[in-house]
């Protein structure tokens, strides 16, 4: 390692939106994280310790016959362990899938209320529509988005693709218990919900005025603006340079919470980017904590701003693509968001999982949870790996872990010969919560224009501060006759989806039902007995899921790792662990927190490290798979030598 990583690098890929904000930070630290970890001085005066080899395939003499002979193990049947599985499937290497529940697709379910019946009904029948997508829902098709979609071609349900609506202009709102109306009504009428100090509330009446948008615009712009001058960047050296200065700047509030940006008289660190021609401001915000709380409710879930500063103004810069706003699952969509399309899969996401399930010749062993994974040494190299299950033992050449941090947490790795960055990154990076609750009624009553004095609401969400925070209506099904009265109720995130969580169990489904149809009632000045009949319910705390123990990654307050830090929890995760033999893989190792490309990307990357002695297969990985924007191979040889001599 006597030469310094070369930097990432801005390229038009970038300029043309086929990367993201999130892929090139992903680059930027791990870059940073490199070159603070590598030894320096000439090599004659460095400690054993610091003597890095830059040729790990060398540096670990494996043994070939345990290579030939014995298959990988993938742990987690979700969407990132079978794209593990596709992968080697495609490369012609041998694979075992353990998962430890009964079904397949981790994170990806979808919950049919008429079971196997709605499998394969034809579509536009409503036996193919009695479902709903307890996990992940939408699929916003932008270029930087592409491996997905791939991937929905490669398992053949293009033709299953159809539009997902985000809003509605006849959703509705209802808060602080006024009655419900349109975004458009309420923006029609000053302080409709009665927020302000003059209408008894506890917010600055000049806060109100202004609006929501306004004053969270004051939060993103300034820092949206030291990025602006990418687009305009004619040279990949110009937009390297207006990337470099915009992230240190942006990095270095890195140990601040959203909240705590708001509300602190401190304002921003370090000096502004001298790259930008008109500096935005950046005095503190001091906004007061009743306004903090006014903001959270009508635009994110409750504490969600207790995630990483730095987090969200990603999230602002890439999920809002071209928005110039973050997109939560609570917040009114503004019209430049419905440029970008947003797709969903017509009866149900784990279509694509099943998809995948054709493609594989080996299927996941269901029900086989494991309790301990730990490196067997031989006297003839690094040895194996041994995966011992509810079952037994078993030998295999490499290991990837695709499971929930959270779920790792309690196997048994301390034969793995893990990092202390790693541990601690298992351990520490945040989750977020997330809860769906699900009813199925007689009809679909939302898209009645009678009930719904002629405002029928067909696809959108309506959003209040009652406990079901976020009511989503069905995208799909607008065309079938009779479709099934299946309505997402309440989407919830973060403390919200906590306490509705709290109630997910069977003992308590009389008491949540209840208050579900409660909030309806009020979020849509409907009476009940409009609703008709209630067939059905199910809800599913993905924080109380003992096969998932969280809903999605989403890191805290300084876990992105400031400039100049050497140790970083995120990058760390990236690198291989027991001699290179054991890998970990999921959305929370990949910068796309809580999308499915962040499952695809892990996957691939942590293949492209378990074939750190099959160089023809890493050349055919990448002619068949391409490389995530994500990833650069250099990044990944240089982390899996300094995970080998432990300086990471």
């Amino acid at each position: 390692m006597e030469n310094s990583e070369p930097a990432p690098t801005v390229h038009q890929s970038f300029a043309h939106h086929a990367a993201s904000y999130r892929d090139i930070v992903s680059q930027t630290i791990v870059h940073s994280t490199i070159e603070n970890a590598t030894p320096t001085g000439p090599p004659g005066e460095r400690t054993p310790e610091q003597s890095i080899d830059d040729h790990i395939d060398e540096v670990l003499s494996v043994d070939a016959k345990a290579i030939e002979d014995l298959p990988i193990c993938i742990i987690g049947a979700g969407a990132a362990g079978l794209y593990a599985a596709m992968i080697l499937e495609d490369l012609g290497i041998k694979y075992d899938i353990l998962e430890a529940s009964d079904r397949v697709g981790g994170r990806i379910y979808t919950y049919r209320f008429n079971g196997e019946q709605g499998l394969d009904a034809p579509i536009n029948t409503p036996a193919r529509y009695d479902y709903i997508d307890i996990g992940a829902m939408r699929y916003p098709d932008i270029p930087f988005m592409r491996r997905v979609f791939d991937l929905f071609s490669r398992v053949e349900i293009d033709n299953l693709l159809i539009d997902y609506h985000l809003s509605n202009d006849n959703a509705l709102q209802y808060f602080n218990a006024r009655p419900p109306v349109t975004a458009m009504q309420a923006e029609g009428q000053p302080d409709y919900f009665h927020i302000s100090l003059s209408h008894g509330g506890t917010v600055p009446d000049i806060f109100v005025e202004r609006g929501v948008e306004h004053w969270i615009s004051r939060v993103f712009d300034p820092f949206k603006e030291l990025f602006a001058g990418l687009s305009g960047a004619k040279t990949d050296e110009e937009r390297q340079r207006i990337f470099n200065d915009a992230w240190d700047f942006l990095s270095a509030q890195d140990y601040q919470s959203t909240r705590g940006y708001m509300i602190s008289p401190g304002g921003v660190v370090g000096a502004l980017p001298n790259t930008v021609s008109k500096p935005p401001s950046f005095e503190p915000l001091c906004y007061p904590e009743s306004v903090v709380e006014w903001l959270e409710s009508f635009d994110s879930a409750t504490g969600l701003y207790d995630q990483a500063f730095v987090e969200c103004v990603m999230d602002s810069l890439s999920l809002g693509w071209p928005s110039p706003h973050v997109t939560s699952p609570s917040r009114r969509m503004k019209t430049a968001e419905e440029e970008v399309r947003w797709r969903c899969i017509d009866g149900g996401s784990d279509n694509f999982i099943r998809g995948m399930l054709k493609k594989l010749k080996i299927q996941p062993q269901l029900g086989q949870r494991v309790t301990k994974i730990h490196r067997v040494d031989s006297c003839s190299g690094p040895g194996t790996m041994e995966v011992i299950t509810c079952s037994g033992p078993r030998r295999y050449s490499q290991v990837i872990s695709t499971v929930p941090l959270g779920c790792l947490a309690a196997i048994d790795t301390e034969g793995c010969e893990l990092l202390y960055s790693q541990k601690q990154a298992i351990r520490a990076l945040r989750y977020d919560a997330s809860t769906k609750i699900a009813i199925k009624f007689e009809r679909r009553w939302w898209e009645d224009p009678i009930i719904m004095k002629g405002n029928p609401i067909k696809g959108g969400h309506s959003t209040t501060d009652l406990p079901i925070r976020t009511c989503v209506y069905p995208s799909y099904g607008l065309a079938c006759p009779d479709a099934p009265g299946i309505l997402l109720a309440s989407y919830t995130w973060a403390q919200d989806a906590r306490r509705l969580g709290a109630l997910c169990q069977p003992q308590n489904e009389d008491e949540l039902l209840e208050l579900i149809l409660d909030n309806l009632e009020k979020l849509h000045g409907v009476p009940r007995t409009n609703f008709g009949k209630v067939l059905g319910f199910h809800a599913h705390s993905w924080e109380s899921d003992p096969y998932a123990r969280g809903g999605f990654a989403l890191f805290g307050p300084a876990q992105f790792g400031h400039p100049g830090v050497q140790q970083s929890l995120f990058a760390s995760m990236k690198a291989p662990a027991a001699g290179g033999m054991f890998h970990i893989a999921g959305e929370a190792t990949s910068l796309h927190h809580a999308w499915v490309l962040g499952a695809l990307n892990s996957a691939w990357r942590a293949v492209y490290n378990a074939l750190v002695h099959r160089p023809e297969d890493r050349a055919k990985l990448i002619e068949n798979w391409g490389i995530p924007e994500e990833e650069r191979e250099v990044q990944l040889q240089k982390l899996a030598n300094l995970a080998l001599n432990r300086t990471l």
